[in-house]
């Protein structure tokens, strides 16, 4: 989500359904951005294929997490790149059936917000090399 004159807001909708440590993390939150969570970006391969990961982190020890897709488009891997930006982790029952920006903002009090300050290396490497290729 881009807004003007502010950082950008990456989505992610998680399954946490069986996962109570992060239902607990995820009601505990009340501050945009988390003072509690930092994240990061990173890659990975897959049978040959890059991955994106985000990785969440509770500072000081505690829940961490990472989610992994291999359906990365210009516009996440610019996304990324572009920082400072806030990620928001959100439970896919909160998310329900929302897609579009109008849907989507009421619900992410139900979420972790977290800053990323820095530019990953390792993302901006995925996209040189697709650009590479075409």
């Amino acid at each position: 989500m881009l807004r003007s004159g502010e950082p950008s807001i990456i989505v992610l909708v998680v399954d946490d359904e069986a996962d109570d440590e992060l239902v607990a993390a995820v009601a505990r939150e009340d501050h945009v951005p988390s003072e509690n969570f930092g994240g990061l970006w990173g890659t990975g391969q897959k049978d040959g294929n890059w991955l994106v990961v985000f990785g969440l982190i509770q500072r000081g020890g505690g829940v961490e997490r990472a989610w992994y897709t291999d359906n990365i488009h210009r516009e996440l891997l610019d996304a990324i790149l572009d920082v400072p930006h806030l990620v928001c982790v959100m439970p896919k029952e909160i998310a329900g059936d929302a897609t579009t920006l109008e849907a989507m903002i009421p619900r992410m009090g139900g979420s972790i917000m977290v800053g990323v300050q820095h530019r990953s290396p390792q993302v901006a490497q995925v996209l040189a090399e697709r650009d590479a290729q075409r």
